[in-house]
């Protein structure tokens, strides 16, 4: 099921759109696609739901229709934050930063070395 959430709701004739990250468009549902328990409950606008597309009139009509509309199985909108909880945050090595990298060395050892082994001809 996909996720997003309402933004425009017209009761009087018992439909609404749905905004989500999967689709450019909105997404058309009607009331009568309401399951669980969305059915009997006052709707309101940024409300986090889940619904299924209508594949078949997607593909053939392109328009974008929920077939079914429910509430989110779990809370949608928790995020965790990084900083407050130290086991999210990455572990280095304490002396990481402090080795230089090896393979530099090596690199300018081999030029001065080539260098000293490739001796200018003198021009006459």
């Amino acid at each position: 099921m996909r996720v997003g959430h309402i933004i425009k709701l017209i009761p009087d004739r018992k439909f609404g759109f749905i905004k989500t990250d999967h689709f450019r468009e909105d997404v058309f549902f009607h009331f009568s696609a309401l399951r669980g328990g969305l059915q009997g409950c006052f709707l309101e606008e940024n409300q986090e739901v889940e619904f299924e597309i209508n594949e078949i009139l997607r593909l053939d009509e392109q328009k974008l229709e929920a077939t079914i509309v429910q509430t989110p199985a779990r809370p949608l909108s928790k995020t965790f934050d990084e900083k407050s909880i130290p086991e999210l945050q990455a572990s280095h090595h304490p002396r990481a930063r402090q080795r230089k990298p090896t393979w530099r060395e090596k690199k300018a050892t081999i030029e001065i070395i080539e260098n000293k082994n490739s001796d200018p001809k003198p021009e006459r």
